[in-house]
């Protein structure tokens, strides 16, 4: 897929927060987002690299992507994680997520860790794109139970 001329990435800015709740909540319909003004503020202002972008076109945020490195609390190495893309559905299927991926890719890389991620097993489309991008499946498992199951 060839991405529109005229986008670029850069880290996200404390002032992308609103458009990024907008663009989520258009892709899920609901809000998802009310950890994420910590999230992203703790990226830019402590020690972890930001490993966060946003993709502009004629200087509107039509993308992001937010990430933080961590691993021990998995006993894995220290990786770039994949917390959330999202993309303007009017930009959909145009590159936008691919070049996100890419400069979060090229920043783990910089920095000499893998990136990872946890993706839904039904979200066919991401995984695909996932794939094609030479991501494999790692070794964590998702377990789940609830306390009225006792």
């Amino acid at each position: 897929m060839v991405v529109d001329e005229g986008v670029s990435v850069r880290n996200i800015l404390d002032g992308d927060m609103a458009v990024m709740i907008a663009i989520d909540k258009r892709i899920t319909g609901k809000d998802r987002t009310r950890s994420w003004p910590q999230k992203v503020s703790s990226h830019s202002k402590t020690y972890y690299p930001p490993l966060s972008f946003v993709a502009e076109k004629d200087g509107k945020v039509i993308g992001f992507i937010i990430g933080t490195i961590m691993g021990a609390e998995y006993a894995l190495p220290l990786s770039g994680w994949i917390n959330i893309i999202g993309v303007d559905p009017d930009f959909q299927g145009k590159g936008v997520g691919r070049l996100l991926m890419r400069a979060f890719i090229l920043a783990c890389h910089r920095r000499g860790i893998k990136c990872r991620l946890m993706v839904h097993e039904e979200d066919n489309r991401l995984r695909q794109m996932l794939e094609s991008m030479g991501f494999k499946k790692g070794g964590l498992i998702d377990y789940v139970r609830g306390y009225e199951e006792m």
